[in-house]
């Protein structure tokens, strides 16, 4: 490039611009923070997402993640078998599917009024006692996955403690019931052994709150109260000052007194206040 050419210094400058501002734009443009689902216990955003579903469950984690196509839609957590009844892992399909289902192997056995005399019973092991029936676990939301073992409404303890099922909260629950078809693939792996211990949830909770988020709120919570306690603190300064006893002032007049003779009483009359003065007495 020749420096002495005109249209070729001009060029060159507008190239020079052209780079600086591409450059310019690129550094200026602001960063998107992603929002992490995975920080609540418990999230569905899979209404009217479009995509074959498919089923992850961590033994390890204790949840369960949805998904619908290659985009996750769902999480939850679980309870898992315990160590006696540890949950299969493997590569498995929904078989089939029952909302009012009932276990035939686990239970209790009940007397004619329905008082359970003996629970968590075992069919397989554990005789019935005279005068009683079997009544199967209640496990509504069922979904068959192998063998006797499914996933379906329970409660969670905040640890393993199935008998090889995966135990979800209703509201979960009653979501992939109706969201997954017979036969979506379900994939199981991780360690029930591995699992932390988090705190419970009783069948029938709609609002599954997040414990660090829930630990966030307590502090706010606190926070507050400790501005409201700042606030009023003025106020109760200034109702414990009126609430102090008020300074009684008495008022006496100095009148005439018989006269008396004698170095004492000369003395004790210096010291008299004149006559008709006021004296004020604080009580």
């Amino acid at each position: 490039m020749n420096p002495k050419n005109p249209f070729a210094l001009l060029t060159r400058s507008l190239l020079v611009l052209a780079w600086s501002l591409s450059g310019v734009g690129c550094s200026s443009s602001e960063e998107e923070v992603a929002d992490n689902p995975l920080k609540s216990r418990a999230w569905w955003r899979g209404d009217g997402v479009v995509g074959k579903p498919k089923i992850v469950i961590n033994l390890s984690t204790q949840r369960v993640h949805y998904y619908k196509g290659k985009e996750l839609v769902g999480v939850s957590p679980i309870s898992s078998g315990r160590e006696s009844h540890g949950t299969v892992t493997g590569s498995y399909r929904i078989l089939d599917k029952d909302i009012d289902h009932r276990s035939s192997l686990f239970g209790a056995y009940v007397d004619k009024g329905g008082n359970v005399v003996q629970a968590d019973v075992d069919t397989r092991k554990d005789p019935a006692p005279p005068g009683t029936t079997y009544q199967g676990a209640n496990m509504r939301y069922f979904m068959r996955i192998v063998g006797g073992i499914g996933m379906h409404e329970g409660y969670l303890p905040g640890y393993p403690a199935s008998h090889g099922c995966i135990r979800l909260p209703t509201k979960m629950a009653v979501i992939f019931f109706k969201e997954t078809p017979e036969g979506t693939p379900v994939e199981i792996t991780g360690e029930s052994a591995l699992a932390a211990t988090e705190s419970a949830i009783p069948i029938g909770v709609e609002k599954i709150e997040d414990e660090h988020e829930a630990e966030k709120k307590k502090q706010k919570d606190k926070a507050k109260d400790k501005a409201k306690e700042k606030a009023k603190a003025p106020e109760v300064a200034e109702a414990k000052k009126e609430a102090r006893p008020k300074t009684t002032v008495r008022r006496a007049i100095v009148e005439n007194s018989k006269s008396s003779s004698g170095l004492g009483s000369w003395f004790n009359w210096t010291r008299r206040p004149p006559r008709g003065a006021t004296i004020y007495l604080q009580q």
